[in-house]
C-alpha cells in the first residue's frame, strides 16, 4: 500500500554520488552512505558541495536515521531551529541562496509526510520548515512556498486538503492560502443537487 505523496525507498551503492541540485559554479552532490534496511527504513546520506572550477568536495552534512514513525505532521508558522547533525532526510536539494550558500533539503522519513530543512550552511545551522507536503518554489520576491495537508473540519466529509504558506528568509510565514473553503463548497453544492 503506498501512503500520498512520497515516493518509494530507493537503494544506491554507497560509492555513488549523484547530482542534486546546481548553479553556474557549484554542485550539491548526495552520496548514500548507509542503505534503507527495508521498506520501512531510509537510507542515510551524505550532501557534497562541489566547486565546478577546481573540483573540490566539501562535506555538508550526514543524515540520521529517525527512531520513530509517524502519521501526521501538523504545519506552523515558523521555521523551528534543529541542531545540524539532526537532519533527517535529503533526498531532494534546493539551493535557496548562494551567498551564503542556503539549501532547503526535504525527504519522506515516514512514508507520508514531506520534511523540509532550511540549511544555512556557513554558519552550519537548521531550521525544520514546519510543512508537511514539500517545497514548491520561490516567488520572485525571494519568498518560499512550501505546502501542507489538512484534514477537512466537517466530520461529514473524509479527506484532506491543501494549505499553501509563505516563509520570508527569517523563517516566518508571511502569507497563507487556505483551500479547506473549494472542499467544503463542492460538497455543499452537491449535497444542493441531490
Amino acid at each position: 500500500m503506498t501512503l500520498s505523496g512520497c515516493t518509494g525507498r530507493t537503494s544506491v551503492s554507497p560509492v555513488t554520488k549523484e547530482r542534486v541540485a546546481s548553479s553556474d559554479s557549484i554542485e550539491i552532490l548526495r552520496e548514500v552512505v548507509d542503505s534503507a534496511k527495508d521498506e520501512f527504513d531510509i537510507a542515510e546520506v551524505v550532501l557534497w558541495l562541489k566547486n565546478k572550477n577546481n573540483g573540490a568536495e566539501t562535506k555538508i552534512l550526514r543524515t540520521v536515521r529517525p527512531d520513530w514513525h509517524c502519521w501526521y505532521m501538523p504545519d506552523g508558522t515558523d521555521f523551528y531551529p534543529v541542531p545540524f547533525d539532526s537532519v533527517l532526510v535529503a533526498s531532494r536539494v534546493y539551493i535557496h541562496n548562494l551567498d551564503p550558500l542556503q539549501l532547503i533539503v526535504e525527504g519522506c522519513p515516514d512514508s507520508r509526510n514531506e520534511f523540509s530543512y532550511f540549511i544555512d550552511v556557513p554558519s552550519r545551522k537548521a531550521w525544520y520548515v514546519p510543512a508537511n507536503s514539500g517545497f514548491m518554489g520561490g516567488t520572485e520576491d525571494g519568498y518560499m512556498v512550501f505546502r501542507s495537508y489538512r484534514y477537512v473540519s466537517d466530520p461529514d466529509i473524509a479527506g484532506r486538503y491543501t494549505f499553501l504558506q509563505v516563509f520570508n528568509d527569517k523563517g516566518v510565514m508571511v502569507d497563507s492560502l487556505d483551500l479547506e473553503h473549494v472542499i467544503l463548497s463542492a460538497y455543499q453544492d452537491e449535497e444542493s443537487t441531490h
